[in-house]
């Protein structure tokens, strides 16, 4: 699970979150540029996109690269389409929801909603093996 988050706090409860659901292969990174520049290693290494990330959580409002443009790339992507995108950001509000679906994100959530967060990442990455930890 590549997580993009700006905040130390929230970051830190997401990834507790996610470790005691069961997914510990989870890659932080501090704003979109940076979950960017890993999806393109990752897309360069020439293995699968899937063995290196099952699923993305970002932020909207972060520093260098937002939640939005970092959807509008991922969707955009050839190889990086298919991957689960998740917008979880205090920002979610009508206007904000409809932006997201129009750049293709999969789900969106409130950050108060962390619980809701595990079994969204549930649904969207239950296509995957289940011998494959995640």
């Amino acid at each position: 699970i590549l997580i993009a988050e700006d905040s130390m706090l929230l970051g830190k409860l997401i990834l507790e979150s996610l470790h005691r659901s069961g997914y510990v292969n989870t890659i932080k990174c501090d704003n979109g540029q940076e979950a960017w520049d890993f999806l393109c290693e990752a897309k360069a290494s020439g293995d699968p996109i899937e063995s290196h990330v099952a699923c993305i959580v970002s932020d909207i409002e972060m520093p260098q690269m937002d939640g939005h443009r970092l959807t509008k790339l991922v969707k955009e992507d050839q190889v990086l389409r298919l991957t689960p995108l998740i917008l979880f950001s205090s920002l979610i509000n009508d206007a904000m929801r409809l932006k997201g679906e129009e750049l293709g994100a999969d789900a969106q959530i409130s950050k108060p909603e962390i619980a809701r967060l595990v079994s969204l990442i549930d649904e969207l990455t239950a296509h995957l093996d289940e011998s494959d930890p995640v």
